[in-house]
C-alpha cells in the first residue's frame, strides 16, 4: 500500500546481494492473471517497475550491507529471515547509500537490458483497497487492516492536516529492541533550494483500546528515535497513540506529561463509519 509511482527498486537475493536499479511505474493493484506456470504462485496484488538508469551487474555484498547497518546509516529494514518480510520501503538516505555502493561496485555504466516477455497488466485493473466491512461497533477486527488503511491514506496525501507536511512514511519500521514501529515519518521544509529535516513522527497504532503499556511503548519509540536520529532532542519527534478509545491512566499520564514537561503525546481516535468504507479520526485533548 506504501508503494508509489516513481519509487526506486532493489532487490536482495538471498546468498548473492542487493540489486539494482528499477523505478516503479503503476502500482499497487490487482490482477489474478497467471503470470508464470506455477499456478499456486498467483501473487494477485501487484505493481509494475522497469529498468531505470542503467544495469547493474554486480550486486551489493550483504557484508557492505550489515556494515552498514552497523554504522547507522540503515536502519529502516531488517535482512533476518525470521522476520520474513518481502517488502521494505527505505528512507532516500537509506537509498543514496545503496546508489553509492552500486555506483561504486559497477564503475562502467552500461544501458538497461529490456526484460525479456515482460508482464502487461490489464488495460484495466482494480485498485487495491482496504477491506474494513467485517469492522463492528466501530473498530477493525485487526490492527493489520488500520495499518494497512494509515498506510493508504498517507499515500494520497489525506492525512497532511492531521499530521503536518511529511515526505517520507513508512510502516513496520524494525527498532534495535525487537520491536516494529507501526508507522514512522519524516517531516521536510523547503526554504528557497535548502531541505531542512525538522521533525520525526512515530505513530503506534492499536485496534481497541489503548492502555498504559501501550503509551509505555510508543514512548520507548520517541526517546530510540530521538537518540538515533534527532541527536538526544525529544522536541524534534512528534509522538502519536491511535486507538478507539483510552484508558484512564493514558489521559491523565499525557495530561501531567504536558504539564510538567510541556511535551504531549498526541492521542487520536478512530472510528469505522457505518458503511465501513472509511475512518473517521478525532484528536482527544486531555484536560
Amino acid at each position: 500500500m506504501s508503494i508509489e509511482i516513481g519509487d526506486l527498486v532493489f532487490f536482495y537475493v538471498k546468498n548473492q546481494g542487493v540489486y539494482g536499479l528499477w523505478k516503479v511505474t503503476a502500482g499497487p493493484f490487482f490482477d489474478e492473471a497467471q503470470v508464470w506456470s506455477n499456478q499456486e504462485q498467483a501473487y494477485p496484488y501487484r505493481f509494475t517497475f522497469e529498468p531505470y538508469f542503467g544495469h547493474f551487474p554486480r550486486p551489493i555484498s550483504l557484508t557492505d550491507i550489515l556494515d552498514l547497518h552497523d554504522k547507522g546509516r540503515i536502519w529502516t529494514f531488517d535482512l533476518n529471515p525470521v522476520q520474513k518480510k518481502n517488502q521494505n520501503k527505505i528512507t532516500m538516505d537509506e537509498a543514496r547509500e545503496l546508489l553509492r555502493l552500486l555506483l561504486r561496485n559497477n564503475p562502467r555504466r552500461e544501458a538497461e537490458k529490456p526484460v525479456l516477455e515482460p508482464y502487461i497488466p490489464p488495460a484495466t485493473s482494480r485498485d487495491v483497497r482496504v477491506d474494513l466491512s467485517s469492522s463492528a461497533n466501530g473498530r477493525v477486527r485487526y490492527e493489520g487492516w488500520l495499518n494497512a488503511w494509515f498506510i493508504s491514506a498517507l499515500a494520497r496525501g489525506e492525512l497532511r492536516s492531521l499530521l503536518g507536511n511529511y515526505r517520507e512514511f513508512l510502516n513496520l519500521v524494525p527498532t534495535s529492541f525487537n520491536r516494529v514501529m507501526d508507522i514512522f515519518l519524516t517531516h521536510v521544509a523547503q526554504i528557497d533550494s535548502i531541505e531542512v529535516l525538522h521533525k520525526f513522527t512515530c505513530i503506534e497504532l492499536k485496534a481497541d483500546r489503548a492502555t498504559e503499556q501501550d503509551l509505555a511503548q510508543v514512548l520507548r519509540y520517541e526517546d530510540w528515535l530521538a537518540r538515533k536520529l534527532a541527536g538526544g532532542d525529544h522536541e524534534m519527534i512528534q509522538t502519536v497513540l491511535v486507538a478507539s478509545r483510552f484508558s484512564d491512566d493514558v489521559l491523565d499520564y499525557v495530561k501531567a506529561r504536558q504539564r510538567v514537561e510541556e511535551k504531549t503525546v498526541r492521542l487520536i481516535s478512530y472510528q469505522v463509519e457505518p458503511n465501513c468504507v472509511t475512518i473517521l479520526l478525532n484528536e482527544e485533548r486531555p484536560g
